[in-house]
């Protein structure tokens, strides 16, 4: 199988939460490609649903090598320092992503936890609108466009 394959059902198996067999299969991705970002990605994903925190942010940090504009990428990441208690690195995580792209709705809420986590309840509302907003709009062009 090539790392194509294996990343795809790695995927597959993440998808229907068997985590431990898509990590199988994500390594074995890796070990064929280990820049191979969408696998690194998956498994950071997986990393961090075990708590295996420095394990996902090495994956990230890594895939972020490669695609340094990918603002999925750096959601993650902030997660992953959010979930660290690092709040500084989450906060420049999710505004990278944001920066990259500003109707990204899930970063807007998750940057309000950290506003509201430091103490700034206004910031963290004002997110919080935002993302709201993000929402509607993504909802209202889906439907010009899917009519």
């Amino acid at each position: 199988m090539t790392a194509e394959e294996f990343y795809e059902e790695g995927a597959f198996l993440l998808f229907k939460q068997q985590f431990e067999e898509a990590l199988e299969y994500l390594n074995k991705a890796l070990e064929l490609e280990p820049n191979f970002v969408k696998a690194l990605h998956a498994r950071a994903a997986i990393f961090l649903k075990f708590d295996r925190l420095d394990e996902a942010e090495r994956d990230l940090l890594k895939a972020l090598e490669e695609e340094p504009e990918n603002p999925r990428l750096h959601y993650r990441l902030g997660q992953v320092y959010y979930r660290k208690k690092e709040l500084e690195k989450a906060l420049e995580s999710f505004n990278t992503a944001i920066n990259l792209e500003p109707l990204y709705a899930a970063a807007f809420m998750a940057r309000s936890q950290v506003y509201r986590d430091m103490g700034e309840e206004e910031l963290a509302d004002l997110d919080l609108d935002k993302a709201v907003s993000v929402q509607r709009a993504t909802a209202q062009a889906k439907k010009i466009v899917d009519f």
